[in-house]
């Protein structure tokens, strides 16, 4: 495959006469973080701290007869520590090596295939179903077959796609399938401001449980400075139950407050025992670095959290969420963010009431808009522990905390 993408390279810049447009890009990111307290004793320690770097190079190009060609590789690292032990073993969910270019993007892009209202994507490619529960990337790519099209009649934009996470080694036999992620779906937008997917979802492995999905989302705006998104998720196969989130945000200007955004949201994803619940394996996890979701340092997604060095309960099921969120721009090119998370778990029927609960988080988030394409971001997240997650006999409260700095741009 990297042969594949590094030969596909070779030809765009070589041939990139034959292009009638052509886009190239960079963004650069390198920032700090510490963590603190990470197994929620009383005292701040141990800590773990470093400096990070991203890099992104992407060029697409269009051909001829309706054909485009896209490229993009990724390069993390981390420095200012001995790699850090705790970083690449539980809060990161992603492997890596250490500044080692990845191809993220490599595709081949046909649009309108003879005529038709049909599009066919081939290679490595990004793939995002509404906020990313059930399919996203990450910003690391999906080697992946995609067909999308209009059926005119209707006005639905269909959607299929084949996604494949391992290969078989080709010179030996094995007998363990490819892992790979079968979808076929539709979107209907109505009056601009309604837009329903439906989507089927059918994931295949080694595993000796049979796992499908079926999502229906609806999102939009109510009337103007008011977004709305829903989304209910039924699992099947050898797993079951309902999963589902709603969520609102509203914009208004304010005096000396600039435009201030109100965000709210509410997620439910089904737990079951022997983990047979909500377990999507393509959902958002990271943001193609380290855990992302729910909260700054706790991570969440709907299915599992980060939940600290010590937890037991990391690769459980069944995360619920309530979010209140609230954004400021005091100043120009100042926006500054607010927001609080409840969490608690469904993964064992039997927990109840406090004790359920995992813990609450509160982050402050700052970005200032340097320049059009730099931006310079600061954040703070404390989680405290409750219920499941805090130490046995312990009765003061205890917190985690992160501290983040970053500088982006980008061209």
């Amino acid at each position: 495959m990297k042969k594949i993408c590094l030969l596909l390279l070779l030809f765009i810049i070589t041939n990139s006469f034959l292009f009638s447009d052509v886009r190239i890009g960079t963004e650069v990111e390198t920032g700090g973080v510490l963590y603190s307290n990470p197994n929620y004793k009383r005292t701040s320690e141990p800590k773990n701290k470093y400096m990070y770097e991203k890099t992104r190079f992407y060029l697409e190009g269009d051909l001829k007869n309706n054909v485009v060609v896209g490229f993009k590789i990724l390069s993390r690292g981390i420095f200012g520590k001995d790699f850090g032990k705790e970083y690449t073993t539980v809060k990161s969910s992603i492997t890596f090596i250490n500044y080692t270019p990845q191809i993220e993007n490599a595709f081949i892009k046909f649009k309108k295939i003879k005529e038709f209202p049909i599009d066919l994507t081939v290679g490595r490619q990004p793939i995002k179903i509404g906020q990313g529960v059930l399919v996203d990337d990450d910003g690391l790519g999906f080697d992946a077959l995609r067909l999308q099209g209009t059926i005119p009649i209707v006005d639905i934009m269909a959607d299929t796609f084949l996604i494949k996470r391992t290969e078989m080694d080709a010179t030996q036999y094995t007998e363990e399938k490819d892992e790979t992620l079968y979808s076929i779906g539709g979107n209907w937008t109505y009056d601009k401001d309604y837009h329903f997917r439906i989507y089927y979802f059918i994931e295949e492995s080694s595993a000796p449980f049979k796992k499908n999905f079926i999502s229906l989302r609806v999102d939009g705006r109510f009337k103007k400075g008011v977004d709305y998104r829903a989304e209910i998720i039924k699992a099947g196969g050898d797993y079951s139950g309902l999963s589902y989130l709603v969520g609102l945000t509203a914009y208004s200007k304010i005096k000396r407050l600039g435009t201030a955004s109100v965000n709210l949201e509410y997620a439910v994803g089904n737990g079951q025992n022997n983990g047979l619940g909500f377990a999507p394996t393509y959902g958002h996890k990271t943001d193609g670095f380290e855990r992302a979701g729910y909260g700054e340092y706790f991570g969440a997604s709907l299915s599992d959290f980060y939940g600290g060095i010590n937890n037991s309960k990391s690769d459980g099921q069944g995360i619920h969420t309530t979010l209140l969120g609230l954004g400021f721009e005091p100043y120009k090119n100042l926006h500054l963010n607010f927001d609080y998370y409840v969490l608690f778990s469904l993964d064992f029927p039997e927990l109840s009431d406090q004790e359920s609960y995992l813990g609450e988080e509160f982050d402050i988030k700052a970005s200032y808009k340097y320049t059009e394409n730099c931006s310079i971001n600061l954040l703070y997240g404390k989680f405290s522990p409750l219920g499941i997650l805090k130490t046995a006999g312990m009765v003061q409260k205890v917190s985690a905390n992160k501290i983040g700095w970053s500088i982006s741009a980008k061209f």
